[in-house]
């Protein structure tokens, strides 16, 4: 799954996406159009493009039993960063971002970040 700062990166030419399967989730497509005078043709090139995963039951759930158990250790965490983090987690796909320190806390909840 990809992250919106690498979406960022590809655009500006910084870098390119892997020759996988790709994925995004629905906050991340957010997170990359909320900005764009274009969001219409830019949300159809990427549904092109990425497999954009949804805002299930379970990616609820576990956000909510992330933010729970983080805010009780008094370790809070972006809304933005947990659900994408917890649809990485529930969809079981490995996350690819250029903002590890972001994510690195939801590790221990079943996180994989690619290098």
């Amino acid at each position: 799954m990809v992250d919106t700062d690498v979406l960022i990166d590809v655009e500006r030419g910084e870098t390119t996406l892997p020759r996988a399967q790709l994925f995004i989730s629905w906050i991340s497509l957010y997170e990359f159009l909320r900005g764009r005078k274009d969001f219409s043709n830019a949300k159809r090139r990427l549904e092109e493009v990425f497999t954009v995963l949804p805002p299930t039951n379970e990616v609820l759930e576990r956000s909510v039993e992330i933010y729970r158990d983080l805010r009780s250790r008094g370790e809070p965490i972006e809304e933005r960063d947990l659900i994408t983090g917890a649809t990485a987690i529930s969809f079981d796909i490995p996350l690819l971002t250029r903002n590890r320190r972001h994510y690195e806390r939801l590790v221990d909840y079943g996180l994989v970040l690619l290098p």
